[in-house]
Protein backbone atom coordinates (compact mmCIF):
# COMPACT_ATOMS: atom_id res chain seq x y z
CA UNK A 1 0.00 0.00 0.00
CA UNK A 2 1.50 3.36 -1.39
CA UNK A 3 2.24 5.94 2.13
CA UNK A 4 0.71 9.15 1.91
CA UNK A 5 3.13 12.29 2.81
CA UNK A 6 2.82 13.83 5.23
CA UNK A 7 1.44 17.83 4.76
CA UNK A 8 3.85 20.50 5.80
CA UNK A 9 2.44 23.76 7.16
CA UNK A 10 4.69 26.57 6.55
CA UNK A 11 3.78 29.50 9.01
CA UNK A 12 5.27 33.60 8.28
CA UNK A 13 4.40 36.46 9.01
CA UNK A 14 3.40 37.85 5.88
CA UNK A 15 2.55 35.33 3.00
CA UNK A 16 3.02 37.14 -0.44
CA UNK A 17 0.94 35.14 -2.43
CA UNK A 18 1.57 37.37 -5.99
CA UNK A 19 -1.69 36.86 -7.84
CA UNK A 20 -3.38 37.48 -4.02
CA UNK A 21 -3.18 40.45 -1.95
CA UNK A 22 -0.56 39.74 0.89
CA UNK A 23 -1.87 37.71 3.52
CA UNK A 24 -0.66 38.91 7.66
CA UNK A 25 -0.18 36.10 9.72
CA UNK A 26 -0.77 33.40 6.85
CA UNK A 27 0.75 29.78 6.05
CA UNK A 28 1.18 27.61 3.26
CA UNK A 29 0.62 24.21 3.39
CA UNK A 30 2.72 21.57 1.19
CA UNK A 31 3.08 18.08 -0.16
CA UNK A 32 5.15 16.47 -2.41
CA UNK A 33 6.99 19.39 -3.36
CA UNK A 34 2.93 20.97 -4.13
CA UNK A 35 1.07 23.68 -2.69
CA UNK A 36 -2.03 22.45 -1.20
CA UNK A 37 -3.10 25.26 0.24
CA UNK A 38 -2.87 28.93 1.28
CA UNK A 39 -4.51 30.87 3.29
CA UNK A 40 -4.66 32.18 7.25
CA UNK A 41 -2.74 30.47 9.57
CA UNK A 42 -5.27 29.82 11.79
CA UNK A 43 -7.93 28.63 9.20
CA UNK A 44 -5.42 26.36 7.43
CA UNK A 45 -4.16 24.85 11.33
CA UNK A 46 -7.30 23.81 11.76
CA UNK A 47 -7.90 22.76 8.47
CA UNK A 48 -5.04 20.60 8.16
CA UNK A 49 -4.44 19.36 11.71
CA UNK A 50 -2.04 16.67 10.86
CA UNK A 51 0.33 18.65 8.99
CA UNK A 52 4.10 19.26 10.69
CA UNK A 53 3.99 22.97 11.39
CA UNK A 54 6.82 25.12 10.21
CA UNK A 55 7.03 28.81 11.55
CA UNK A 56 9.03 30.46 10.00
CA UNK A 57 9.40 33.67 12.08
CA UNK A 58 8.97 37.27 10.93
CA UNK A 59 9.55 36.73 7.07
CA UNK A 60 7.73 37.55 3.88
CA UNK A 61 7.15 34.01 2.47
CA UNK A 62 7.13 34.29 -1.52
CA UNK A 63 7.66 32.34 -4.52
CA UNK A 64 11.26 31.97 -5.92
CA UNK A 65 12.51 34.70 -8.10
CA UNK A 66 12.95 33.43 -11.52
CA UNK A 67 15.62 34.83 -13.96
CA UNK A 68 14.17 34.97 -17.63
CA UNK A 69 17.69 35.62 -19.46
CA UNK A 70 21.35 34.58 -18.56
CA UNK A 71 24.13 33.19 -19.52
CA UNK A 72 25.86 31.43 -17.06
CA UNK A 73 28.50 30.47 -19.32
CA UNK A 74 30.43 33.84 -18.92
CA UNK A 75 30.36 34.15 -14.66
CA UNK A 76 33.93 33.46 -15.09
CA UNK A 77 33.74 37.25 -16.77
CA UNK A 78 32.91 39.49 -13.43
CA UNK A 79 35.32 42.94 -13.87
CA UNK A 80 36.88 41.43 -16.49
CA UNK A 81 34.96 43.27 -19.52
CA UNK A 82 34.52 47.27 -19.68
CA UNK A 83 32.50 48.84 -22.26
CA UNK A 84 35.32 50.30 -24.11
CA UNK A 85 34.70 51.80 -27.64
CA UNK A 86 31.46 50.15 -28.03
CA UNK A 87 29.34 47.20 -28.33
CA UNK A 88 31.59 45.85 -31.35
CA UNK A 89 34.87 46.06 -29.00
CA UNK A 90 32.80 44.19 -25.79
CA UNK A 91 32.22 41.74 -28.23
CA UNK A 92 35.27 40.76 -29.67
CA UNK A 93 36.85 41.30 -26.09
CA UNK A 94 34.34 38.43 -24.82
CA UNK A 95 34.96 36.73 -27.59
CA UNK A 96 38.83 36.81 -27.16
CA UNK A 97 37.84 35.85 -23.44
CA UNK A 98 35.59 33.03 -24.42
CA UNK A 99 37.37 31.03 -27.11
CA UNK A 100 40.65 31.02 -24.74
CA UNK A 101 38.52 28.99 -21.72
CA UNK A 102 39.27 25.07 -20.74
CA UNK A 103 36.11 23.34 -20.48
CA UNK A 104 36.80 22.44 -16.70
CA UNK A 105 36.65 26.55 -16.45
CA UNK A 106 33.36 27.01 -18.19
CA UNK A 107 31.66 24.45 -16.61
CA UNK A 108 33.06 25.40 -12.94
CA UNK A 109 31.87 28.87 -14.15
CA UNK A 110 28.10 27.63 -14.93
CA UNK A 111 27.81 25.93 -11.23
CA UNK A 112 29.20 29.06 -9.74
CA UNK A 113 26.54 31.19 -11.65
CA UNK A 114 23.60 29.15 -10.33
CA UNK A 115 24.87 28.82 -6.80
CA UNK A 116 25.10 32.39 -7.01
CA UNK A 117 21.66 32.82 -8.34
CA UNK A 118 20.33 29.94 -5.62
CA UNK A 119 22.37 32.00 -2.84
CA UNK A 120 19.56 35.31 -4.24
CA UNK A 121 16.79 33.69 -3.85
CA UNK A 122 16.46 32.39 -8.07
CA UNK A 123 14.55 28.84 -8.17
CA UNK A 124 14.12 29.18 -12.05
CA UNK A 125 16.87 30.05 -14.61
CA UNK A 126 16.59 30.69 -18.49
CA UNK A 127 19.97 29.83 -19.60
CA UNK A 128 21.79 30.66 -23.01
CA UNK A 129 24.00 27.58 -23.80
CA UNK A 130 26.99 28.67 -25.34
CA UNK A 131 28.83 25.54 -24.80
CA UNK A 132 26.62 22.06 -24.91
CA UNK A 133 28.87 19.76 -24.82
CA UNK A 134 29.21 20.43 -20.86
CA UNK A 135 25.58 20.21 -19.81
CA UNK A 136 25.85 16.50 -19.24
CA UNK A 137 27.89 17.19 -16.62
CA UNK A 138 26.43 20.00 -14.40
CA UNK A 139 25.64 18.12 -11.08
CA UNK A 140 22.01 18.38 -10.31
CA UNK A 141 20.65 21.07 -9.28
CA UNK A 142 17.93 22.33 -6.82
CA UNK A 143 16.55 25.29 -9.48
CA UNK A 144 14.45 24.40 -12.07
CA UNK A 145 16.77 24.90 -15.95
CA UNK A 146 15.53 26.31 -19.62
CA UNK A 147 19.07 25.95 -21.04
CA UNK A 148 18.49 27.20 -24.54
CA UNK A 149 21.29 26.00 -26.90
CA UNK A 150 22.58 28.56 -28.73
CA UNK A 151 23.03 28.61 -32.36
CA UNK A 152 24.79 30.82 -35.49
CA UNK A 153 25.88 30.67 -39.06
CA UNK A 154 28.32 33.28 -38.70
CA UNK A 155 30.96 30.95 -40.33
CA UNK A 156 28.90 29.30 -42.32
CA UNK A 157 25.23 26.96 -43.09
CA UNK A 158 27.15 23.83 -41.50
CA UNK A 159 27.97 25.98 -38.35
CA UNK A 160 24.23 26.45 -37.90
CA UNK A 161 23.28 23.20 -38.85
CA UNK A 162 25.38 21.19 -36.59
CA UNK A 163 23.74 23.71 -33.56
CA UNK A 164 20.18 22.49 -34.77
CA UNK A 165 21.06 19.10 -34.23
CA UNK A 166 22.49 19.38 -30.86
CA UNK A 167 19.72 20.79 -29.71
CA UNK A 168 17.32 18.44 -30.66
CA UNK A 169 19.94 15.92 -29.58
CA UNK A 170 19.44 17.53 -26.24
CA UNK A 171 15.40 17.47 -27.10
CA UNK A 172 15.23 14.14 -27.81
CA UNK A 173 16.76 13.31 -24.53
CA UNK A 174 15.16 15.03 -22.07
CA UNK A 175 13.15 13.47 -19.21
CA UNK A 176 10.63 15.16 -17.22
CA UNK A 177 11.84 16.90 -14.15
CA UNK A 178 13.93 20.08 -13.69
CA UNK A 179 15.75 20.39 -17.19
CA UNK A 180 14.44 21.90 -20.08
CA UNK A 181 15.91 22.40 -23.37
CA UNK A 182 15.15 24.74 -26.04
CA UNK A 183 16.45 26.86 -29.01
CA UNK A 184 18.18 30.28 -29.36
CA UNK A 185 19.53 31.47 -32.36
CA UNK A 186 21.48 34.10 -31.10
CA UNK A 187 20.73 37.58 -32.64
CA UNK A 188 20.07 38.73 -36.11
CA UNK A 189 23.85 39.41 -37.06
CA UNK A 190 24.81 36.57 -36.19
CA UNK A 191 22.22 34.01 -37.46
CA UNK A 192 20.56 33.80 -41.29
CA UNK A 193 17.23 34.17 -41.81
CA UNK A 194 17.28 30.81 -42.70
CA UNK A 195 18.60 29.64 -39.61
CA UNK A 196 15.50 31.74 -37.77
CA UNK A 197 13.12 29.67 -40.17
CA UNK A 198 14.47 26.41 -39.27
CA UNK A 199 14.83 27.45 -35.38
CA UNK A 200 11.15 28.82 -35.73
CA UNK A 201 10.24 25.21 -37.18
CA UNK A 202 12.29 23.28 -34.36
CA UNK A 203 10.53 25.18 -31.50
CA UNK A 204 7.04 24.94 -33.13
CA UNK A 205 7.22 21.19 -34.23
CA UNK A 206 8.45 20.47 -31.05
CA UNK A 207 6.94 22.90 -28.63
CA UNK A 208 9.95 23.53 -27.24
CA UNK A 209 10.79 27.65 -26.18
CA UNK A 210 12.37 30.10 -28.36
CA UNK A 211 14.38 33.17 -27.61
CA UNK A 212 16.69 35.37 -29.50
CA UNK A 213 18.70 38.59 -28.65
CA UNK A 214 17.09 41.23 -30.97
CA UNK A 215 17.71 45.47 -30.96
CA UNK A 216 20.07 45.34 -28.70
CA UNK A 217 22.57 48.15 -29.63
CA UNK A 218 22.57 51.27 -31.51
CA UNK A 219 25.65 49.50 -33.20
CA UNK A 220 23.24 46.44 -34.44
CA UNK A 221 20.71 48.98 -35.95
CA UNK A 222 23.33 50.86 -37.62
CA UNK A 223 24.11 47.84 -39.51
CA UNK A 224 20.96 46.87 -40.31
CA UNK A 225 19.47 49.99 -41.42
CA UNK A 226 22.33 52.16 -42.69
CA UNK A 227 24.82 49.24 -43.87
CA UNK A 228 28.02 50.93 -42.10
CA UNK A 229 29.39 51.25 -38.86
CA UNK A 230 31.85 49.20 -36.66
CA UNK A 231 29.89 46.08 -35.94
CA UNK A 232 28.93 46.26 -39.79
CA UNK A 233 33.01 46.32 -40.24
CA UNK A 234 33.70 43.47 -37.87
CA UNK A 235 31.11 41.31 -39.51
CA UNK A 236 32.12 41.61 -42.99
CA UNK A 237 35.90 40.96 -41.76
CA UNK A 238 34.69 37.47 -40.27
CA UNK A 239 33.02 36.78 -44.03
CA UNK A 240 29.04 37.46 -43.28
CA UNK A 241 26.53 37.45 -46.34
CA UNK A 242 25.82 41.75 -45.81
CA UNK A 243 23.18 41.59 -48.53
CA UNK A 244 20.63 41.91 -45.51
CA UNK A 245 21.93 45.33 -44.19
CA UNK A 246 21.26 48.80 -45.23
CA UNK A 247 17.24 48.91 -45.84
CA UNK A 248 15.81 47.71 -42.86
CA UNK A 249 16.14 47.31 -39.12
CA UNK A 250 16.66 43.49 -37.34
CA UNK A 251 12.97 44.08 -35.88
CA UNK A 252 11.92 44.76 -39.34
CA UNK A 253 14.02 41.68 -40.46
CA UNK A 254 12.55 39.20 -38.38
CA UNK A 255 8.75 40.24 -37.87
CA UNK A 256 8.00 40.77 -41.96
CA UNK A 257 9.64 37.95 -42.70
CA UNK A 258 7.70 35.83 -39.73
CA UNK A 259 10.39 34.50 -38.65
CA UNK A 260 9.58 34.86 -34.83
CA UNK A 261 7.09 31.91 -33.56
CA UNK A 262 4.32 32.22 -30.84
CA UNK A 263 5.35 32.92 -27.63
CA UNK A 264 9.06 33.78 -28.05
CA UNK A 265 10.99 35.59 -25.76
CA UNK A 266 12.93 38.62 -27.08
CA UNK A 267 15.82 39.70 -24.96
CA UNK A 268 17.09 43.44 -24.97
CA UNK A 269 14.71 45.39 -27.48
CA UNK A 270 16.49 48.48 -26.60
CA UNK A 271 16.84 50.26 -29.84
CA UNK A 272 13.64 50.46 -31.69
CA UNK A 273 12.40 53.05 -34.59
CA UNK A 274 9.00 54.70 -35.06
CA UNK A 275 8.40 51.79 -37.77
CA UNK A 276 9.32 48.88 -35.29
CA UNK A 277 7.30 50.11 -32.83
CA UNK A 278 3.98 50.13 -35.58
CA UNK A 279 4.87 46.43 -36.22
CA UNK A 280 5.04 45.79 -32.71
CA UNK A 281 1.75 47.56 -31.40
CA UNK A 282 -0.50 45.04 -32.28
CA UNK A 283 1.77 41.77 -31.48
CA UNK A 284 1.32 42.11 -27.62
CA UNK A 285 0.12 38.75 -27.30
CA UNK A 286 2.77 37.01 -29.87
CA UNK A 287 6.11 37.63 -27.83
CA UNK A 288 7.15 37.90 -24.61
CA UNK A 289 10.06 41.14 -23.52
CA UNK A 290 12.88 40.45 -21.20
CA UNK A 291 15.10 43.29 -20.17
CA UNK A 292 17.89 43.13 -17.83
CA UNK A 293 18.78 46.88 -16.37
CA UNK A 294 22.19 46.24 -14.49
CA UNK A 295 23.48 45.42 -18.41
CA UNK A 296 21.25 48.14 -20.03
CA UNK A 297 23.18 50.38 -17.48
CA UNK A 298 26.38 48.84 -18.14
CA UNK A 299 26.17 50.01 -21.87
CA UNK A 300 25.01 53.84 -20.83
CA UNK A 301 21.69 52.85 -23.24
CA UNK A 302 19.32 55.36 -23.72
CA UNK A 303 16.29 54.80 -21.38
CA UNK A 304 14.15 51.48 -21.71
CA UNK A 305 10.75 52.25 -23.08
CA UNK A 306 8.53 50.00 -20.77
CA UNK A 307 5.97 51.73 -20.91
CA UNK A 308 5.36 51.31 -24.79
CA UNK A 309 5.58 47.30 -23.90
CA UNK A 310 3.16 47.99 -21.18
CA UNK A 311 0.56 50.19 -23.30
CA UNK A 312 0.50 47.55 -26.24
CA UNK A 313 0.00 44.35 -23.70
CA UNK A 314 3.45 43.06 -23.75
CA UNK A 315 4.44 40.58 -20.49
CA UNK A 316 7.82 42.26 -19.64
CA UNK A 317 10.00 40.20 -17.38
CA UNK A 318 13.71 41.08 -15.74
CA UNK A 319 16.89 39.04 -16.12
CA UNK A 320 20.71 39.42 -15.08
CA UNK A 321 22.37 38.73 -18.45
CA UNK A 322 25.82 38.01 -17.85
CA UNK A 323 28.55 38.45 -15.70
CA UNK A 324 30.42 39.90 -18.92
CA UNK A 325 28.07 42.82 -17.84
CA UNK A 326 27.00 42.47 -14.75
CA UNK A 327 28.84 42.79 -11.47
CA UNK A 328 26.60 40.18 -10.18
CA UNK A 329 23.80 37.56 -10.31
CA UNK A 330 20.94 39.30 -8.35
CA UNK A 331 17.45 39.66 -9.13
CA UNK A 332 16.99 42.16 -6.79
CA UNK A 333 19.31 44.50 -7.69
CA UNK A 334 17.54 44.13 -10.99
CA UNK A 335 14.41 45.40 -9.18
CA UNK A 336 15.66 48.01 -7.38
CA UNK A 337 17.13 49.51 -10.53
CA UNK A 338 14.21 49.28 -12.69
CA UNK A 339 12.02 50.54 -9.59
CA UNK A 340 14.22 53.49 -9.97
CA UNK A 341 13.86 53.75 -13.74
CA UNK A 342 9.91 53.35 -13.71
CA UNK A 343 8.82 54.92 -10.96
CA UNK A 344 5.43 55.21 -12.11
CA UNK A 345 5.15 51.20 -11.42
CA UNK A 346 4.45 50.15 -8.53
CA UNK A 347 6.10 47.64 -6.52
CA UNK A 348 3.69 44.77 -6.90
CA UNK A 349 3.97 45.16 -10.76
CA UNK A 350 8.10 45.38 -10.70
CA UNK A 351 8.11 41.78 -8.44
CA UNK A 352 5.52 40.18 -11.29
CA UNK A 353 8.17 40.88 -13.58
CA UNK A 354 10.31 38.25 -11.99
CA UNK A 355 7.55 36.01 -10.66
CA UNK A 356 4.17 35.99 -13.19
CA UNK A 357 5.57 37.32 -16.15
CA UNK A 358 8.73 34.82 -16.70
CA UNK A 359 6.89 31.79 -15.31
CA UNK A 360 4.26 32.66 -17.93
CA UNK A 361 6.71 33.67 -20.53
CA UNK A 362 8.16 29.67 -19.81
CA UNK A 363 5.29 27.91 -20.20
CA UNK A 364 4.60 27.93 -16.05
CA UNK A 365 1.40 29.94 -15.73
CA UNK A 366 -0.34 28.76 -12.71
CA UNK A 367 2.89 26.44 -11.87
CA UNK A 368 5.46 29.02 -11.11
CA UNK A 369 5.23 32.68 -9.82
CA UNK A 370 2.71 32.01 -7.21
CA UNK A 371 1.98 30.82 -4.14
CA UNK A 372 -1.96 28.80 -5.22
CA UNK A 373 -3.09 25.14 -5.08
CA UNK A 374 -1.66 22.97 -7.27
CA UNK A 375 1.57 25.25 -8.40
CA UNK A 376 5.28 23.77 -7.56
CA UNK A 377 5.89 24.56 -3.86
CA UNK A 378 9.20 27.08 -5.36
CA UNK A 379 9.55 29.66 -1.97
CA UNK A 380 11.93 31.79 -0.30
CA UNK A 381 11.72 33.85 3.02
CA UNK A 382 12.88 36.87 3.27
CA UNK A 383 13.83 37.67 6.88
CA UNK A 384 12.82 41.89 7.52
CA UNK A 385 13.74 43.67 11.01
CA UNK A 386 11.85 45.98 12.83
CA UNK A 387 8.65 46.71 11.39
CA UNK A 388 7.04 46.46 8.33
CA UNK A 389 4.45 49.18 6.59
CA UNK A 390 3.97 47.30 3.07
CA UNK A 391 5.86 43.94 2.53
CA UNK A 392 6.04 44.51 -1.69
CA UNK A 393 8.28 47.51 -0.92
CA UNK A 394 10.12 45.67 1.41
CA UNK A 395 10.50 42.77 -1.18
CA UNK A 396 11.61 44.85 -3.83
CA UNK A 397 13.83 46.64 -1.53
CA UNK A 398 15.36 43.63 0.09
CA UNK A 399 19.35 43.39 0.31
CA UNK A 400 19.41 40.49 2.54
CA UNK A 401 20.15 37.01 0.96
CA UNK A 402 16.91 35.21 1.35
CA UNK A 403 16.19 31.44 2.66
CA UNK A 404 15.23 28.96 -0.36
CA UNK A 405 12.24 26.91 1.10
Amino acid sequence: MKSITAALLYRARYVLPMSAPVIENGAVVVRDGMIVAVGSYFDLQRDFSSAVTRDLGDVILMPGLINAHCHLDYTMMRNQLELGSGFTTWVQSLNKIKFSLQEEEVLAAMIKGMNELYQWGCTSIANIVSFPQLLEKLPTSPQRLWHLIEVMDIRGPQQGEEGLKIAETFFRKQKKGKVVFGISPHAPQTASQELYRASTQFAQQCQILFCTHLAESEEELEMFAQGGGALFDFLESLGRDMSDCGFQTPVQALVNNDLLPSGALLIHMNCLTKKDRELLAQRGDDFFIVHCPKTHRFFDRAPFDWKFFYQHGYCLSLGTDSLASNDELNLFSEMQLFAKVAPDLTPREVLKMVTLHPAEALGMKKKLGELIPGAFADMIAIPFLGKIKDALVAVVENKIEPIVI
